[in-house]
């Protein structure tokens, strides 16, 4: 069998000491992501990731700073590597596709009892909050 890699772009989006999930419904069990998707050719990491966050939450965002990488390999054949942006929104009227079943803004001391995709969860848990935060507060400060 062939094998295939992906390369995926995620987005974290901060408001209020929260940042934005999505999830889906398997089994009556809520699977978290962070919303972002896979790159198509051509795009740039940031045009992909601009794409998948309007698709999937009819948002518009813009990609400041990379948070983290990650690798997940779902079965022996497939490897998905990424991105993690740190990203602002521009607008903030959130209407979920029929990609996910919903979505919530979860505390950052909350993310281990909501994620359940290791390859995240092993990320977040390293992630310095205080510092994602001073950042994200200080690249708002000197844009606006």
């Amino acid at each position: 069998m062939k094998k295939q890699m992906f390369f995926s772009v995620k987005a974290l989006i901060i408001k209020n000491d929260t940042f934005l999930a999505v999830y889906n419904l398997v089994a009556g069990i809520k699977i978290w992501d962070l919303p972002g998707g896979r790159m198509e050719f051509g795009e740039t990491a940031e045009e992909t990731l601009k794409r998948e966050i309007k698709e999937e939450l009819n948002l518009e965002i813009r990609p400041v700073k990379v948070i983290d990488t990650w690798n997940y390999m779902p079965t022996n054949d497939c490897q998905i590597t990424g991105i993690i942006y740190y990203s602002e929104l521009i607008t903030n009227q959130i209407k979920i596709s029929e990609e996910h079943d919903g979505y919530d803004w979860i505390g950052f001391e909350q993310a281990g009892a909501f994620f359940t995709k290791d390859f995240l969860l092993d990320q977040i848990q390293l992630w310095d909050w205080n510092s994602i935060r001073n950042d994200s507060v200080r690249f708002i400060k000197s844009v606006d």
